[in-house]
């Protein structure tokens, strides 16, 4: 399990590694913002860049062909991953899971809490501080979310109001989980305000097709 964390690590940590990530940062940041406001569409747009990254790198260890309601987002040899971008403060709460209308969320919840072992992902735990420029990627074992999750019970999870769909790990449980992190990788000078325009790429690409 740790070569496979150490192999991330390895990659994340890589200049060109981080250069490829900032690109697909921006371009993203640039395609889901309008009117001055980045939409909710942001979320999968930035794990996808993520998980091009390290298929460039890692190869055919990473395979993506994840079912949606699985908690990972990518494997790495078998190993499970699940990739959580914010752009709050370092630890701050993130999402858990998503739950569907058809599933209430304490059915959600106690699930999570029940599971077998194997159910739990590794998590990256992305913060990105677009005025200082910086991303700060965060590595949680499996085993450490799982006795997070298993130790804190219904006190792992923070129960969304509203229409919210999305179950937040709990304050207290992102205070143990950042207590014992894996690893942590620092991106200075990530600058995510030079992306493409998202009309004039796509008028590039139009224009190399034979219509």
């Amino acid at each position: 399990m740790m070569s496979e964390l150490n192999a991330l690590k390895d990659v994340l940590m890589h200049k060109t590694a981080q250069k490829g990530l900032i690109a697909l940062y921006a371009n993203s940041q640039k395609e889901c913002t309008r009117n001055g406001t980045c939409g909710m569409e942001i979320g999968m747009a930035r794990e996808k860049d993520m998980c091009a990254v390290l298929k460039l790198h890692l190869g055919d260890a990473i395979s993506l062909d994840i079912d949606n309601t699985l908690p990972e987002d990518f494997l790495l040899h078998e190993q499970k991953v699940s990739i959580k971008h914010s752009q709050a403060k370092i630890g701050s709460p993130v999402k858990a899971k998503w739950t569907s209308a058809d599933k209430s969320v304490q059915e959600a919840i106690t699930f999570m809490i029940d599971a077998a072992d194997d159910y739990y992902p590794h998590l990256l735990l992305v913060y990105m501080d677009i005025k200082s420029k910086k991303i700060t990627i965060c590595c949680i074992s499996s085993e450490h979310n799982r006795t997070t999750i298993k130790g804190l019970g219904k006190s792992a999870f923070k129960v969304p109001t509203g229409n919210s769909r999305g179950i937040e790990y709990s304050t207290a449980a992102m205070k143990e989980l950042m207590r014992q992190c894996y690893f942590v990788v620092e991106i200075t000078d990530a600058d995510l305000t030079g992306g493409m325009d998202p009309i004039e790429r796509r008028m590039k690409e139009l224009s190399l097709i034979d219509l």
